[in-house]
């Protein structure tokens, strides 16, 4: 997905063509739901932000399971983001629902099994796939 995803902004994202929409994955406890956390209090500062701080998580990958809310708040000073406000949402219960309940949703009401997962208009599209299987789904949906 690493290779497909800088084609897929390219050439369908940046043209208008496609809404890319990031959904959190809550596979590894606590850990997973601390980072979901981090990128949305970073979003809720600026939508730019939340793909920022995505992208330092996935740089940083190593050291997320053992990372507590200060790793996280050192982490969006680092990215010039308001550390309190940052630490507040932190610390705000809605926000970990929130996340919680679209995790829920995907898993329950849309099967979703495998990652990476893909939905592209009513259709459930799941593991790695090639460019031209995005091409072809996204013409289909378009149709």
């Amino acid at each position: 997905m690493l290779r497909v995803e800088p084609l897929l902004i390219e050439n369908y994202v940046a043209a208008g063509t496609v809404n890319l929409r990031f959904n959190h994955v809550l596979d590894h406890g606590g850990a997973s739901e601390r980072a979901s956390a981090a990128t949305e209090c970073a979003g809720q500062q600026d939508p730019y932000s939340f793909w920022t701080m995505h992208n330092h998580l996935f740089e940083n990958i190593s050291s997320l399971f053992s990372a507590n809310v200060d790793t996280y708040v050192g982490y969006a000073e680092g990215l010039g983001l308001d550390t309190d406000a940052f630490g507040s949402c932190m610390a705000d219960p809605a926000v970990l629902d929130k996340i919680r309940a679209q995790h829920d949703y995907r898993t329950n009401e849309l099967n979703i099994r495998r990652r990476p997962a893909f939905l592209i208009n009513d259709s459930v599209y799941q593991g790695g796939l090639p460019y031209d299987a995005f091409e072809r789904a996204i013409a289909e949906a378009m149709n």
